[in-house]
């Protein structure tokens, strides 16, 4: 069984009913079970709103979803939409894109976004790496997770290419789990993130997640990629599928 816990709706289709349809298809393509896909935080958005991913993806029993979400949209009114989609179920996690907005990891303002996630128990997942890496560097990130110990923490690509610095940074932090989506994305340096993950799974093979980005990422590059890791092959499944069916509560 796979599960790809990042997903995003694809670009070059006309429609979101187009989007759902090639990423379901893609998903059979590539063998992937079970998908989640995040929303964007804007209210309009080529990749689908909170009520877009809702609305799109309620027929489907394979695939959930994750709400993106801003301080600086309609935040409290998102929040308290926010509550109702997790009060009925809708949403397995949440999303800051900390870098692509102005958002700091560890920022007090965040903190009703983390109490949600307690009180639904959720994970609030973050962006990390590239440009505007300050945003959620892994000592912000250590400081979030201290902040919020009754909360779990998804931290997006690794801080990516720095991985190494993310995992030595927050192995400490019991609560921050390692999603992986993206680290394939450059076939050249494919050979030294193989080499950092052979080290760091073995160490807290209980906190990494499978994640492709689909949508901006080639899944099935992803999905070759993780499996010829050099780590034993029950690691291998816990990254694959059962450390995101327990860390977003799916049943797999």
């Amino acid at each position: 069984m796979i599960i790809d816990a990042h997903m995003h709706l694809p670009s070059g289709e006309p429609d979101l009913d187009s989007k759902k349809r090639r990423l379901l298809s893609d998903m059979r393509a590539n063998g992937v079970d079970i998908g989640i896909v995040i929303s964007d935080s804007e209210l309009e958005s080529t990749i689908g709103s909170m009520d877009d991913c809702t609305e799109l993806f309620s027929d489907c029993p394979n695939v959930f979803a994750a709400a993106g979400i801003s301080p600086y949209i309609n935040y409290r009114k998102q929040l308290e939409k926010l509550k109702k989609y997790l009060t009925l179920g809708f949403f397995v996690g949440i999303k800051l894109y900390c870098g692509h907005e102005p958002i700091y990891i560890d920022d007090g303002d965040l903190k009703p976004v983390f109490r949600l996630a307690a009180e639904f128990d959720v994970p609030v997942l973050f962006h990390s790496g590239w440009d505007n890496a300050q945003c959620a560097a892994p000592e912000r990130a250590k400081a979030a997770a201290a902040a919020n110990p009754e909360a779990r923490l998804v931290c997006c690509h690794c801080y990516y290419p720095k991985l190494a610095k993310c995992f030595e940074t927050l192995k400490s932090c019991p609560n921050v789990y390692f999603d992986l989506s993206s680290v394939a994305d450059d076939p050249e340096k494919c050979p030294s993130v193989a080499q950092v993950l052979e080290r760091y799974i073995p160490e807290m093979p209980e906190r990494f997640i499978f994640g492709s980005d689909y949508g901006c990422c080639d899944q099935r590059r992803h999905i070759d990629f993780i499996k010829k890791l050099d780590i034993p092959s029950d690691y291998l499944q816990d990254v694959i599928h059962g450390n995101a069916a327990r860390i977003y509560n799916i049943s797999s």
